[in-house]
């Protein structure tokens, strides 16, 4: 007989298989590998030092909760498509001729994306906007946000693709639902009419619904260069700055001084 057509086993059996497994094999089949592993070493310390039964259990859910954290952390951050990854401790502060560190440790706490507001890079190129973005954005994934990087010029070039397949709903829905978003590079390459469109959708989906961190070269005065329309221009400014953390970064590139090196 088939195992689907066989008849349900009844309670007082389930209970009398499940009495009989050990307790490493209870903790398996719960899924918690890591505090099976530990079992054994840890019990014979808990035993020699005469520690009551709960500092086993302790330390045995402690440790499986730091792994379980870890594996979801490191899961989040291959998602995330970050790259490169860099870390606040690795920025030099002290090379840039002009930069609000108070502002960059505000955004380092992730009150901003707790409250779904956004956070804007404006430098020139080489001083540091996309390594500081990308730390925030490495420091939201440790902390079990959604994350998702790309370049501003990526993310206008998969809307347009999308556009053309008719399936550019679905995608505007996965570009709204991250925690963060990290749009690296904005005023590098220009867009057109139809390029600023979409980009302006996906700030207007994500307004009060999602956080968005942008790293840009350019001041918000000069955008409507960027946008060839003045109105896509204010529209997405308007949204993206509206409550943020703005970081003004001033100097030279730190690139073209390690070229002449």
């Amino acid at each position: 007989m088939p195992s689907s057509m066989l008849p349900p086993r009844p309670p007082s059996q389930i209970s009398s298989d499940l009495g009989a497994l050990s307790l490493e094999e209870t903790l398996r089949a719960l899924g918690l590998d890591h505090a099976a592993d530990l079992l054994g070493p840890t019990s014979q310390k808990v035993i020699a030092r005469s520690e009551p039964p709960t500092t086993l259990l302790d330390h045995l859910m402690r440790e499986e909760l730091r792994v379980q954290v870890e594996l979801r952390a490191r899961t989040a951050l291959k998602r995330s498509g970050i790259f490169p990854l860099t870390t606040l401790d690795a920025y030099d502060f002290k090379y840039p001729k002009q930069i609000d560190r108070d502002v960059v440790m505000r955004a380092a706490s992730l009150d901003f994306v707790r409250e779904r507001t956004n956070c804007v890079f404006v430098g020139p190129s080489g001083v540091g906007k996309t390594h500081l973005a990308n730390a925030i954005g490495q420091l939201a994934c440790l902390r079990g946000y959604r994350v998702r990087f790309v370049l501003a010029a990526d993310l206008v070039n998969d809307l347009v693709a999308r556009q053309a397949r008719n399936t550019l709903h679905r995608r505007l829905l996965a570009w709204t639902s991250p925690d963060l978003l990290l749009i690296d590079e904005l005023g590098y390459l220009s867009f057109d009419a139809r390029g600023a469109d979409l980009l302006y959708q996906v700030f207007n989906r994500r307004y009060q619904r999602g956080s968005t961190i942008v790293t840009t070269n350019l001041p918000f005065k000069d955008w409507g260069k960027l946008f060839h329309n003045s109105a896509a221009a204010v529209a997405i400014a308007d949204r993206l700055v509206h409550k943020s953390l703005l970081v003004r970064i001033t100097g030279k590139s730190k690139r073209s001084d390690q070229d002449t090196e």
